[in-house]
């Protein structure tokens, strides 16, 4: 095996591949190149660990990250119990966690065309810090981002609002914001209880 000058495989169309979400040509495709490249062998190989991690990480609290559609297809098909949000900027959502959530899933709506590379930070209204994604690669031309969170870390959550902060590039603190988001957090609700 040799690494070839050929461009390697994005993020994406590997989700897409161990997702099985790829079209038979694109597997095709996609397997002549990590035979012939060794860096995408390594990175094939990398995704297929995060694939069977995965589902573990998610479900022990452990989890938040910019996916793809692919990959929140994927969780759905293995039984993750997965709550989505869709806000545009500078919108507030009322939103809330049932007690049997794994993840919960946000999309943000946004104008993300030209930007390689995203940091997001979550905080409370005291202005502390909950967690955040640094870097994150984004699509070309994105309109929007999916952002998986541990559904264990928000019922830890006080009932506050919780401000996402999107900003270009690695270093959300001396970046330009692209945009906020508010969570208007209302706790956590038990179906048993209704």
């Amino acid at each position: 095996m040799t690494t070839t000058a050929r461009t390697c495989l994005t993020f994406a169309e590997l989700a897409e591949y161990w997702a099985t979400d790829a079209a038979p040509a694109d597997v095709e495709r996609i397997e002549a190149h990590v035979f012939e490249c060794t860096e995408c062998a390594a990175r094939l190989a990398d995704t297929d660990r995060l694939r069977r991690l995965l589902g573990e990480a998610v479900r022990s609290g452990a989890f938040q990250a910019v996916i793809t559609d692919d990959v929140l297809n994927k969780l759905s098909r293995d039984g993750v119990r997965v709550r989505s949000f869709t806000v545009e900027p500078g919108e507030a959502v009322q939103c809330a966690v049932w007690a049997d959530d794994e993840v919960l899933v946000t999309r943000l709506r946004g104008d993300f065309a030209g930007v390689g590379s995203v940091s997001a930070v979550l905080r409370l209204d005291t202005g502390e810090e909950m967690d955040r994604v640094v870097d994150a690669p984004v699509r070309e031309g994105s309109h929007e981002l999916l952002i998986a969170l541990s559904a264990e870390n928000i019922r830890r959550a006080p009932a506050v609002p919780i401000r996402l902060t999107v900003t270009a590039g690695p270093n959300p603190a001396n970046a330009d914001v692209l945009a906020e988001y508010i969570f208007d957090h209302r706790g956590t609700h038990d179906r048993s209880q209704h």
